[in-house]
């Protein structure tokens, strides 16, 4: 039973230390900002220097404010398995509904004077030193983990697609704390082995007294949909024991990148397919939709004007080429680009994808599609409407029929408006690449849009521009 002890006390022991080291963070944040402003000689005191009594009591009103905000944000949960990105976004976040909360407390006790110069500069320490204590906080959790103390012994039953997805997790995100011990198969899976050389405990048969022998802490169901009758049963086998029960969905046979549970009336409803934006979303992504792409036709139009004369030099045709593409709920629309091959280029070849050294393309051509400015025009698309800035890459018609009867949700992709750029092309999948591939890219973007996601991408979008990656 001492392993079982250890994942019980390293329950308590990993947030016991996040919560010990924000309080400590938070404290000396508080403690230096009082120095530096009072006592360092770099601010004016017209008033005297205040009672550090006063401050102190303060301090602790502070620290019970940002500690019920760090819980509230779910910030001591420790099976997020989070990066440190998401670590110090969800800081910041919290260190900013703290300093609000603060604020107006301030506002409701006026009887006591405060320098609003020393909560703004605590308010720039506390991230800082916040910062600082969480990247220690994550290096002293990584020793308790290597040493086994808080890990939670796993056990997969069934052989879903999920189940790979699982063990990868387990092994590239220490945060979660998860030791896979084996799995049970079913009847009709035989008794081959799981991903990962994961050992093969027995069948569903054997479930109890392989909890009880391996200590389990946690059972994760990874069965398909047709067995979904072994959930209750296996709920009701595992009641005597203390263990947690889990299951896991097989989202590749239901087409979906994620559910989400949402509570109507007090009901749970498992959201497999919903609007890819809410109504304040689209207004949201429009709007940024508008602001830049007004913004850079300005900015880039004297830029805009070279790229025309080249491409009327370098030869016979109009500058700009008109193709239709299907958009959003499938609306066929006129996309711009500066001609970039012969205005006979599929006359004898008929629709099809741009490949390598292709010989349609012209010598300016080649260079504009190189650094993909060429695109550029697209942006009238976005002010227009008929696009927006990111998003999935609109496709011909005759590709769209295609690609719709070869893959199940292909056709997803236009709940949303066609992008100038997308998640698919910062990955690498542009041009002459894998549609199944692209597909799912497209789709995550589809699922999991915010307007975070959308800059992230414009900003990996001229990085990738610059490298020329598939850029033919």
């Amino acid at each position: 039973m001492s392993e079982r002890r250890d994942h019980q006390q390293g329950t308590l022991v990993q947030p016991a230390i996040l919560i010990f080291i924000d309080l400590v963070m938070l404290e000396a944040a508080f403690m230096v900002t009082y120095w530096f402003r009072f006592h360092a000689g770099l601010w004016p005191t017209p008033l005297g220097i205040p009672p550090f009594g006063t401050y102190l009591q303060t301090s602790f009103v502070v620290l019970l404010v940002f500690f019920g905000i760090f819980y509230a944000m779910k910030r001591y949960e420790i099976r997020g398995g989070r990066s440190l990105e998401e670590e110090l976004t969800g800081l910041f976040k919290g260190v900013v509904l703290g300093s609000l909360l603060v604020l107006a407390l301030a506002f409701f006790f006026r009887h006591m004077t405060y320098s609003r110069s020393f909560f703004g500069l605590f308010f720039l320490s506390c991230f800082l030193f916040l910062t600082g204590g969480r990247i220690l906080a994550r290096g002293l959790l990584r020793l308790i983990l290597r040493r086994g103390m808080g890990a939670t012994r796993l056990l997969l039953v069934g052989g879903n697609a999920m189940r790979g997805r699982v063990l990868r997790a387990a092994r590239e995100l220490p945060g979660l704390a998860l030791r896979p011990v084996g799995f049970l198969h079913l009847a009709q899976e035989g008794s081959a082995t799981a991903p990962e050389a994961l050992p093969c405990l027995g069948g569903l048969e054997d479930l109890e007294q392989v909890v009880q022998e391996h200590q389990i802490d946690l059972v994760v169901l990874t069965l398909p949909f047709e067995r979904l009758d072994l959930v209750k049963t296996i709920t009701e086998r595992l009641a005597n024991l203390t263990v947690d029960l889990q299951f896991v969905p097989d989202l590749l046979e239901l087409h979906t990148s994620r559910l989400r549970l949402t509570d109507l009336a007090g009901i749970p409803f498992i959201s497999v397919r919903e609007t890819a934006l809410s109504g304040a979303d689209r207004i949201v992504k429009r709007t940024f939709d508008l602001v830049c792409s007004a913004a850079a036709l300005l900015v880039l139009s004297p830029l805009l004007a070279i790229i025309a004369g080249l491409v009327k030099l370098s030869s016979p045709g109009p500058v700009f080429f008109r193709q239709g593409r299907i958009g959003r709920d499938g609306r066929q629309f006129q996309m711009l680009k500066f001609r970039s091959m012969r205005s006979d280029a599929e006359v004898q070849t008929g629709p099809v994808w741009t490949v390598e050294n292709d010989p349609r393309v012209t010598g300016s051509g080649r260079f504009l599609r190189r650094f993909s400015l060429d695109e550029l025009p697209q942006l009238w698309n976005v002010l227009r409407g008929d696009m927006s800035l990111v998003g999935p890459r609109p496709e011909r018609q005759v590709f769209v029929e295609k690609f719709s009867q070869e893959l199940p949700r292909y056709f997803e992709r236009h709940r949303v408006r066609s992008g100038l750029t997308g998640w698919a092309q910062v990955h690498g999948l542009r041009g002459n690449t894998s549609v199944e591939e692209r597909t799912l890219y497209d789709l995550h973007y589809v699922e999991n849009w915010s307007l975070a996601l959308d800059v992230k991408i414009i900003l990996m979008t001229i990085h990738h521009v610059l490298r020329g990656e598939n850029a033919y």
